[in-house]
């Protein structure tokens, strides 16, 4: 067993799917950008109500209103996928070809994978497996009647408001961070440089089936930022998918048996 596969085996990993200029961007960096909540793809996320069930003039529940969307506004938010167990088998995070797909640029984006163990939260931050259910309102009722208030209640509810999703989205695996900015307008990061540990690469727009990804530009590009990030490469077939390290020696193998 080669040392990387050990390594690779003793890792409790998070991945994190991308193209290959935004991971060059996190790796040089060592820092990942958190989403504004009402920018993300999921319409119920990016489209959240809040009721105020206060019980005053109306232009206090219009002041409510006001400051309880802005205050939803202000907390953001990183995705990650993860290894997950059900019916009697593992679904590695990183052979989730969906996710290859949409957000690592069908396959020619990257990969990032982090050792949850090693991530390194703010004061303030919060982290917790997504829930997914049938149904999702899109709504959350906040019950006070001060900007403080209604602050404190949304936070107090954050595992109702920003942890729960339709099963829909349930091929995603995720994981999420989440932190309250001082404005929507502020870009926040998260450090990551204690806990990247591997990219995995998949394909190369100038290479074709037959040519090797480690001598590829993508492979190049992602060496050079940090030479002593190992990086892996993922292929699949018709009878399962290996991930390789640069001496083409197997990390991980799996055959599912169709042929």
């Amino acid at each position: 067993m080669t040392s990387k596969r050990r390594i690779f085996e003793k890792v409790n990993r998070l991945y994190h799917f991308t193209s290959l200029d935004a991971a060059s961007k996190i790796i040089e960096t060592g820092k990942l950008r958190f989403s504004k909540s009402y920018r993300l793809n999921d319409l119920i996320e990016s489209n959240r109500i809040v009721f105020e069930r206060v019980l005053s003039e109306e232009s206090v529940i219009q002041c409510n209103g006001y400051f309880a969307e802005r205050e939803l506004h202000k907390v953001q938010q990183i995705s990650f996928s993860q290894d997950r167990e059900y019916g009697g088998r593992w679904f590695l995070g990183f052979d989730l070809h969906t996710m290859w797909g949409l957000y690592a640029d069908k396959g020619y984006g990257v990969c990032l994978v982090f050792d949850k163990d090693r991530l390194v939260l703010e004061d303030g931050d919060y982290a917790n497996d997504v829930r997914y259910f049938d149904i999702i309102p899109q709504y959350a009722p906040i019950d006070n009647r001060s900007r403080l208030g209604i602050r404190d209640e949304i936070w107090r509810k954050k595992e109702e408001i920003y942890f729960r999703k339709r099963k829909e989205w349930e091929y995603e695996q995720e994981y999420r961070v989440i932190r309250r900015a001082k404005s929507e307008d502020v870009t926040e990061y998260l450090d990551i440089s204690k806990s990247l540990s591997f990219a995995i690469i998949c394909k190369d727009i100038l290479c074709d089936s037959y040519d090797n990804m480690f001598e590829s530009e993508t492979y190049l590009k992602l060496y050079l930022l940090n030479k002593r990030l190992p990086i892996l490469l993922y292929e699949f077939g018709l009878d399962g998918y290996s991930l390789y390290n640069e001496e083409m020696d197997p990390i991980w193998t799996e055959q599912l048996g169709f042929m």
